[in-house]
Protein backbone atom coordinates (compact mmCIF):
# COMPACT_ATOMS: atom_id res chain seq x y z
CA UNK A 1 0.00 0.00 0.00
CA UNK A 2 1.85 3.13 -0.79
CA UNK A 3 0.24 6.34 0.36
CA UNK A 4 1.35 10.04 -1.03
CA UNK A 5 1.18 13.33 1.65
CA UNK A 6 3.15 16.61 1.47
CA UNK A 7 5.22 17.75 4.21
CA UNK A 8 5.25 21.53 5.64
CA UNK A 9 8.19 21.45 3.59
CA UNK A 10 6.17 20.88 0.34
CA UNK A 11 8.49 18.00 -0.87
CA UNK A 12 5.96 14.92 -1.92
CA UNK A 13 6.50 11.57 0.36
CA UNK A 14 5.44 8.32 0.01
CA UNK A 15 4.65 5.65 2.37
CA UNK A 16 4.78 2.06 1.67
CA UNK A 17 4.12 -0.98 4.39
CA UNK A 18 6.57 -3.36 3.53
CA UNK A 19 5.28 -5.86 6.31
CA UNK A 20 3.92 -8.62 3.09
CA UNK A 21 7.29 -8.69 2.53
CA UNK A 22 8.52 -10.54 6.28
CA UNK A 23 8.98 -14.47 6.14
CA UNK A 24 11.40 -14.57 9.37
CA UNK A 25 14.48 -15.09 7.29
CA UNK A 26 14.55 -12.15 4.84
CA UNK A 27 16.82 -9.09 5.70
CA UNK A 28 16.28 -7.11 2.04
CA UNK A 29 13.63 -5.44 1.00
CA UNK A 30 12.18 -3.91 -2.17
CA UNK A 31 10.33 -0.41 -2.56
CA UNK A 32 7.99 -0.54 -5.39
CA UNK A 33 9.77 2.76 -6.64
CA UNK A 34 13.04 4.33 -7.04
CA UNK A 35 13.20 7.06 -4.30
CA UNK A 36 16.03 9.61 -3.44
CA UNK A 37 19.18 8.33 -2.13
CA UNK A 38 19.16 9.46 1.67
CA UNK A 39 15.25 10.32 1.63
CA UNK A 40 14.19 6.92 3.23
CA UNK A 41 13.04 6.50 6.62
CA UNK A 42 12.69 3.08 8.01
CA UNK A 43 10.00 2.04 10.99
CA UNK A 44 10.10 -1.17 12.44
CA UNK A 45 7.24 -1.75 14.68
CA UNK A 46 6.73 1.81 14.80
CA UNK A 47 10.20 2.76 15.75
CA UNK A 48 12.05 4.84 13.40
CA UNK A 49 15.60 3.08 12.19
CA UNK A 50 19.14 4.52 11.96
CA UNK A 51 20.82 4.70 8.88
CA UNK A 52 24.41 3.20 8.93
CA UNK A 53 23.16 1.15 12.23
CA UNK A 54 20.55 -0.47 11.49
CA UNK A 55 19.49 -0.24 7.97
CA UNK A 56 21.45 0.51 4.81
CA UNK A 57 20.34 1.59 1.63
CA UNK A 58 21.28 -0.81 -0.86
CA UNK A 59 20.29 0.98 -4.13
CA UNK A 60 17.32 3.44 -4.83
CA UNK A 61 14.83 0.40 -4.86
CA UNK A 62 16.37 -1.85 -1.58
CA UNK A 63 17.17 -1.85 1.83
CA UNK A 64 18.55 -3.60 4.02
CA UNK A 65 17.96 -4.85 7.74
CA UNK A 66 20.60 -5.53 10.25
CA UNK A 67 18.40 -7.85 11.87
CA UNK A 68 15.68 -10.48 10.90
CA UNK A 69 12.36 -9.38 11.62
CA UNK A 70 9.60 -11.88 12.81
CA UNK A 71 6.62 -12.81 10.46
CA UNK A 72 3.85 -11.07 11.93
CA UNK A 73 5.89 -7.50 12.37
CA UNK A 74 5.29 -4.10 10.61
CA UNK A 75 7.50 -2.76 8.36
CA UNK A 76 7.30 0.82 6.83
CA UNK A 77 9.17 3.47 4.50
CA UNK A 78 8.28 7.00 3.89
CA UNK A 79 11.10 8.41 0.69
CA UNK A 80 11.03 10.89 -1.83
CA UNK A 81 10.14 8.90 -5.10
CA UNK A 82 12.90 10.07 -8.08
Amino acid sequence: MVFTYTSPAKLSMKKENLSSQIDGEKTIFGISQNYEAGSIRVYYNGVRQIVGVTFSELNTTQIQLNFTPATGEFLAVEYIPL
